[in-house]
């Protein structure tokens, strides 16, 4: 297991659903989005162009017909 996992693992006994933050001794403390990128490696840097939806898709997801939910299961 890596240590960011572990990590992750062991803060999660302090989450609190109501909340939504990490409840310490010393008081609730809530993840930034510094954290997330330390935690997850995530980039958030970047521009978001995902309010273009004008543009035409680069790819296609290629699906096939099932029947609805019926057919799912």
């Amino acid at each position: 297991m890596e240590r960011k996992e572990s990590m992750l693992i062991a803060a999660s006994y302090f989450w609190s659903d109501t909340f939504n933050a990490f409840i310490f001794g010393h008081g609730p403390a809530s993840p930034t989005l510094a954290d997330v990128v330390m935690l997850t490696g995530l980039d958030v840097a970047t521009a978001d162009n995902g309010y273009l939806f004008g543009r035409k898709a680069k790819h296609k997801v290629e699906t096939c017909n099932i029947g609805g939910w019926s057919g799912y299961i």
